[in-house]
């Protein structure tokens, strides 16, 4: 029989387990997409043919067509959007290092947890083998 601690050990466990396989689970993509990527293409190839910017596709409302690279570029505020994406990146990469930070720490705390289980699990044996008569210091 499970002592309280052996219960509480292998709920954490298994909550682990639960957690894991929920985050490995396949996650299809929306009905949606292929009318979204239909559309893109369509408006794309509109712009090409045109030069317009302003679309209206066969279904759904009037779009913007984003320039092609070199248009905006040279516009006024792309110093300030680059600057805006560069500031954005410096603070998700700190966000993505914080939270590398918190996984490790949870890993390793996770793993002094097993080694702690294993470590009783091995004394345990150890013990029933001593009370059985056999001699593990030799």
């Amino acid at each position: 029989m499970d002592s309280p601690e052996e219960m509480k050990e292998n709920e954490a466990i298994e909550k682990l387990e639960a957690q894991l396989k929920k985050a490995l689970e396949r996650v299809d993509a929306p009905p949606t997409l292929i009318q979204f990527l239909e559309t893109a293409i369509e408006a794309q190839e509109h712009q090409k043919r045109t030069g317009k910017l302003w679309f209206r596709p066969k279904r759904g409302g009037l779009l913007l067509v984003m320039p092609k690279p070199w248009r905006w570029m040279m516009s006024p505020w792309a110093g300030g959007a680059v600057a805006a994406l560069l500031v954005a990146g410096v603070f998700m990469t700190g966000e993505h290092v914080h939270r590398m930070h918190e996984r490790q720490a949870e890993a390793t705390q996770q793993f002094e947890q097993a080694t702690q289980i294993t470590d009783r699990a091995l004394e345990r044996a150890r013990e029933k083998m001593r009370k059985a008569g056999v001699n593990l210091d030799q």
